[in-house]
C-alpha cells in the first residue's frame, strides 16, 4: 500500500486498525486457551477488524481450499470467504454473525459448506466472539477459530447410510416374520379345530366326516411344514457368504428341481421343458440358486393351468423361466417385493406363503444376481436371473 496517497484521517484509521490487530493478536497468542479446540482439522485462528473490514487468518484456511498464498488479496475482507459459501448455507451463516454482532448471542458458532478452488465442497465448523468494543458498545474486533470437519461429516454420512440400510433390513425381517406367523396361523388353527371335529366324528363312527377332516388336517400340516421349511432355508442361506461358490452343472441342477415337483406337474398335466444346454457350468452359490429355482418353479406350476407349459432356458449368463400361466396384474407386479401383496390361490386353489419372493430377492442380491420379472395377464410370466460375470 502506498501510504503517501492517504490523507490524515485515512492514515489514523489505518494505524488504529493495525494497533487493534497487534493488541488482539498478542493477547490471543498469550492466552490461547480461550479459543483452543483440540479437534482434528484445526485450520487456525482468524481475526476480524470490523471498522476496516480486514480479516487476518491462518494461511492453512486458504491452502485448505486449494489456493496459493499469492492468490489471497491483501487486506482481504470477510467476503473472500463468505462469497464461497454454499447457497443453501449463506443466509444462515450471515444471520448467525449478525445475531452475535447485535448481542443476541454470546458467540458466533456455525457449520457450513464452503467451495474449494476446484469446485468441491468442504464442511467447516467456525466459532468466534467479539473481543473488543468501542465506548458505545459497538463491535470493533472479533477473534475466532475454524476447523475442517469434512472427514467427520463423511463418516457421519456413511454411518447414516449404514443405519438406513440396517433399518430397512430390520423392517424387511419384521415384515417377513409377521407374514410367516400370519401364514402359519391359518393351517395351525385348522389343525386344532378339525382335530376336535375329527374326534367327534370318530366317536360317532362317521366315516365320511372322518375322511374329510383327516384330509383337511393333512393338507394344513403340510402347508405349515412347507412354510417352516422356507423359513429354515432362508436362515441357512443367510449364513452362507458371497464367496461360498462352486462350479454348478446347470442342466443337472434344474432336472433335480423339476423332479421335486413331479407330483404337482403330473396332477395338472403341465409340461416342463429344460432347454438349458448340458455343457453349461456356472460358478455361484449353489444353495441360494436352488432356493430361487424352487421358488420360481413352484410359482410357475401354481399359476399355470392344466396342460400348460413351463420352459427353462439359459443364454449369455441369464437363466430364464417362462410359463403360460395366468400372469400378474400390473399393479401387483409393481409392488411384488414390497411385502404389500397377499398370497394368491393357484389355478387349482393351491395355497402358498407370502414370504417366497421377498426372501429370494434378498438372497439373490447377496450373491449379485439381478432379478427381473415380466408378466402379462392370461399370457404368462417370465423370470430372468442375470448372473454376475
Amino acid at each position: 500500500m502506498d501510504y503517501k496517497d492517504l490523507n490524515k484521517d485515512e492514515l489514523i484509521n489505518l494505524l488504529k486498525s493495525k494497533d487493534r490487530f497487534i493488541e488482539e493478536y498478542q493477547k490471543n497468542k498469550e492466552n490461547t486457551e480461550d479459543l483452543n479446540f483440540p479437534w482434528i482439522g484445526n485450520l487456525g485462528q482468524w481475526f476480524w477488524d470490523v471498522p476496516s473490514n480486514v480479516v487476518d487468518f491462518n494461511p492453512r484456511k486458504a491452502t485448505n481450499l486449494g489456493y496459493d498464498l499469492d492468490e489471497i488479496p491483501k487486506n482481504a475482507g470477510h467476503e473472500f470467504y463468505t462469497d464461497k459459501l454454499h447457497p443453501d448455507d449463506y443466509d444462515r451463516v450471515m444471520q448467525n454473525m449478525r445475531d452475535h454482532l447485535s448481542g443476541k448471542t454470546d458467540v458466533y458458532e456455525v457449520e457450513y459448506r464452503i467451495q474449494t478452488k476446484n469446485g468441491e465442497w468442504k464442511h467447516y465448523y467456525d466459532r468466534g466472539k467479539i473481543t473488543k468494543r468501542d465506548k458505545s458498545g459497538k463491535p470493533l474486533f472479533l477473534a475466532g477459530i475454524v476447523f475442517d470437519i469434512t472427514h467427520q461429516k463423511n463418516i457421519e454420512k456413511n454411518q447414516q447410510s449404514l443405519i438406513n440400510t440396517l433399518s430397512e433390513q430390520i423392517e424387511l425381517k419384521e415384515q417377513l416374520f409377521s407374514t410367516i406367523f400370519h401364514d402359519l396361523r391359518s393351517p395351525l388353527s385348522n389343525i386344532v379345530s378339525f382335530t376336535e371335529l375329527l374326534q367327534d366324528a370318530l366317536h360317532a363312527n362317521n366315516k365320511e366326516d372322518i375322511d374329510e377332516y383327516s384330509n383337511i388336517i393333512s393338507d394344513s400340516a403340510n402347508q405349515a411344514l412347507k412354510i417352516t421349511e422356507e423359513l429354515m432355508e432362508f436362515i441357512r442361506a443367510k449364513r452362507t457368504t458371497e464367496d461360498h461358490v462352486k462350479d454348478i452343472e446347470l442342466y443337472n441342477l434344474i432336472n433335480k428341481v423339476v423332479q421335486e415337483f413331479k407330483d404337482q406337474t403330473e396332477e395338472k398335466r403341465i409340461a416342463i421343458k429344460n432347454k438349458v444346454p448340458d455343457n453349461v457350468t456356472l460358478k455361484t452359490n449353489k444353495h441360494i440358486l436352488l432356493i430361487a429355482l424352487r421358488n420360481f418353479l413352484s410359482n410357475a406350476i401354481k399359476f399355470t393351468g392344466e396342460q400348460g407349459e413351463i420352459k427353462i432356458q439359459y443364454s449369455d449368463g441369464e437363466i430364464v423361466i417362462s410359463d403360460s400361466g395366468t400372469g400378474i396384474p400390473r399393479e401387483k407386479l409393481e409392488s411384488l417385493f414390497s411385502g404389500a401383496n397377499s398370497p394368491s390361490l393357484g389355478t387349482s386353489n393351491e395355497q402358498g406363503s407370502g414370504i417366497g419372493l421377498q426372501l429370494v430377492k434378498e438372497l439373490l442380491d447377496k450373491i449379485n444376481v439381478n432379478l427381473k420379472i415380466d408378466s402379462e395377464i392370461n399370457k404368462g410370466t417370465t423370470v430372468r436371473l442375470q448372473l454376475a460375470e
